[in-house]
């Protein structure tokens, strides 16, 4: 995998005079753990940066199951493809976490690209990142297995969302089973069947609340036509 600083986040490579400009354009606002940021089929009037806190974007079924598209956090930006194509939002984003928020209006950002054409190169790159990890997303679904899936999934939130477990080695994933299930499309039974075999080849631990990788090098011996391609995979700063 290739890991890619700010995948989700266009504005910090931006010159000085341009990242100004963005914060005199742009509102601060705070949003409660549970709190919906948007809502699938909303119109879309404002493009909105995670600030602190962490949301999850994800859509239900009519039976009312869910399925999480991904996992957001800081620096990341929401709404961009729904600003530039003028389409309902695609999903609901909720967050998981009391989160902190910037906001910049349609029209205030569109003038901002009219100014500067630096910004729409930026932003070129970060939806053709995010074309990219949908597509290796979708092909996965289709031609891996679900332990298969398991063991990328894990390997690239580790670039993201992974945490030293305190040994030389060792991450923590802090994200639930059910958190994992959603994002899988996995049933719970199945994903736990998936869990405890790969803990007996000795790759993880299941904990409370997490999973504890015991090493990506074991992975990368061992799974390496999974996690060694050219796919992107979010890094972000602390």
């Amino acid at each position: 995998m290739i890991p890619i600083n700010n995948m989700h986040n266009f504005s910090d490579a931006l010159p000085p005079g341009v990242q100004e400009e963005i914060d005199a354009i742009s509102n601060f606002r705070n949003v409660p753990q549970g709190g919906m940021i948007f809502r699938a089929g909303g119109a879309c009037t404002e493009l909105v940066q995670i600030r602190a806190g962490e949301a999850k974007v994800s859509s239900c079924n009519r039976e009312g199951r869910e399925a999480v598209a991904a996992l957001i956090r800081p620096g990341d930006w929401i709404g961009v493809s729904e600003i530039f194509s003028g389409l309902p939002t695609m999903s609901d984003v909720l967050a998981l976490s009391p989160v902190k928020l910037r906001a910049i209006g349609k029209r205030d950002f569109e003038a901002l690209i009219d100014r500067h054409p630096v910004l729409a190169r930026h932003l070129l790159r970060l939806l053709s990142l995010r074309f990219s990890a949908i597509y290796y997303m979708d092909v996965d679904r289709s031609v891996l297995t679900l332990k298969e899936r398991v063991l990328k999934t894990l390997y690239m939130l580790s670039f993201s969302h992974g945490k030293t477990a305190g040994d030389e080695d060792g991450i923590l994933i802090a994200l639930s089973q059910a958190e994992l299930g959603k994002l899988l499309a996995a049933s719970r039974q199945n994903l736990n069947r998936v869990l405890k075999g790969l803990e007996q080849e000795r790759l993880l631990t299941v904990r409370y609340g997490g999973v504890r990788l015991h090493g990506l090098e074991a992975i990368r011996q061992r799974y390496g036509y999974l996690v060694n391609v050219d796919q992107p995979a979010p890094v972000y700063g602390e």
